[in-house]
């Protein structure tokens, strides 16, 4: 086995173990977030300074609502998608105001 096919099985293992782990590595241009079934997948995202998340609506009625921050959208059949673009490096947390107490919160981290 050459030492690029070795680095492939490497790279495609690291992705297998990040996504199996639900833990989320910095992405520069920002990130995607979906919500479905009382959840946000992934439940953390770490993104670059400058960067935009973008919620997307799968089933159900949700909203995205930060803890500390203006920003609560609505996210449904009507209002499909909702971003929001990070300027200041810290953790972000927000939840579902319908179904918070059923776990769905999020966490974005900015680098």
């Amino acid at each position: 086995m050459g030492r690029g096919s070795r680095m492939r099985k490497l790279g495609v293992v690291t992705v297998i173990a990040t996504l199996a782990l639900g833990v989320s590595v910095a992405q520069a241009g920002g990130g995607t977030v979906k919500a479905s079934n009382y959840k946000f997948a992934p439940k953390a995202l770490t993104i670059t300074k400058g960067s935009k998340v973008t919620w997307h609506w799968v089933n159900g009625s949700h909203t995205v609502t930060f803890v500390k921050g203006p920003f609560n959208k609505s996210l449904n059949k009507a209002n499909p998608t909702r971003s929001r673009t990070f300027t200041t490096p810290g953790t972000y947390k927000y939840y579902c105001s319908f179904h918070r107490s059923l776990g769905m919160t999020g966490t974005v981290v900015v680098k």
